[in-house]
């Protein structure tokens, strides 16, 4: 059996390799192409923390995988994430584990480059200037997935620490040779691109101050009671989703705008799948505000893996 780390992933997987397959991905989920139950949701109370277990399987493929991953609402000690996971792949002619795989990375890769099919899909194709909410490992991926999709040049960053919101933009500007600083609410007014990857409960800006036809990417909110985007934002907005099923049971930010405003989920444009398949599109013009929002799913772990156990056997 294999043990696969982080760096080997890294190194297996670039970006633009990750979003190509999570195009592919996405497209065959329309096609119902994978297995994917419900994911299961259990809550330490007594630790602050949720665990999800995520299994999926491609119909005829060579493998199945099982995710566990446990979230962690407070900082930990000694650690850099909030997030512990791990990917278990297993054979699906006969059941044996073949790979066990860091679920971290897998995580962060996937998505990602799920931010970067929804950016070369939605936002506008001169988009330059991006805005960033979170400064954890899922956001390193997300500034790399945005600039692999749009010419973006600019970079303002927003977090809780203001230590770590400098340390980032200065790891942005360092790493991808742009410029990268802290935001305010004002500097939204000229940004294309938002990524949220928080563990919000509140909205994370003001509606008022968006430019018209931004691109935003909502992929840290996976609970009923969690938002990052302000009604008023949804219920102007063009929205796509990963899977209208499971947005359904955990966007959190949708589900409390179809509660709380006129907005319902019969006014989501389409699945990203629909988008990446040609069946429809997402942006008209650009003065459209477009959303992705994203739970995360199975599948998406699962491509992953299949193209890392691919390349290692090739």
């Amino acid at each position: 059996m294999l043990i696969i780390s982080n760096n080997e992933i890294t190194n297996m997987v670039p970006m633009p390799d990750a979003i190509t397959i999570m195009g592919r991905a996405f497209s065959d989920f329309r096609k119902g192409e994978f297995l994917m139950p419900d994911r299961i949701s259990m809550e330490l109370k007594n630790k602050n923390a949720t665990v999800l277990i995520m299994p999926a399987y491609r119909k005829k493929g060579k493998y199945f995988t099982t995710k566990i991953v446990t979230i962690f609402q407070n900082e930990i000690a000694g650690r850099s994430s909030i997030i512990s996971s791990s990917v278990s792949i297993f054979d699906s002619s006969n059941g044996d584990m073949v790979a066990i795989m860091d679920g971290e990375s897998i995580t962060s890769l996937r998505t990602g480059a799920t931010t970067g099919l929804a950016t070369n899909l939605l936002a506008k194709k001169d988009a330059t200037v991006a805005a960033i909410f979170g400064t954890g490992v899922q956001a390193h991926t997300q500034v790399e997935a945005i600039i692999s999709s749009r010419p973006v040049n600019k970079i303002f960053v927003f977090g809780r620490n203001i230590d770590s919101i400098k340390k980032f933009s200065s790891y942005i500007s360092e790493t991808y040779s742009l410029s990268s600083c802290p935001g305010t609410f004002n500097d939204l007014n000229s940004v294309d691109i938002i990524c949220a990857a928080t563990p919000s409960t509140e909205s994370l800006f003001k509606h008022k101050h968006l430019k018209s036809g931004v691109h935003i990417n909502a992929i840290g909110s996976f609970k009923p009671f969690m938002r990052e985007i302000p009604n008023d934002t949804i219920t102007e907005a063009k929205v796509v989703v990963d899977s209208l099923t499971a947005c359904k049971k955990e966007a959190g930010d949708l589900i409390l705008a179809s509660k709380e405003t006129s907005w319902s989920f019969d006014d989501i444009v389409s699945e990203i799948g629909q988008i990446a398949n040609g069946d429809t599109s997402g942006r008209i013009n650009d003065n459209d505000i477009t959303i992705f929002k994203s739970v995360g799913l199975g599948l998406q772990d699962l491509v992953i893996a299949e193209l890392v156990l691919d390349r290692i056997n090739s």
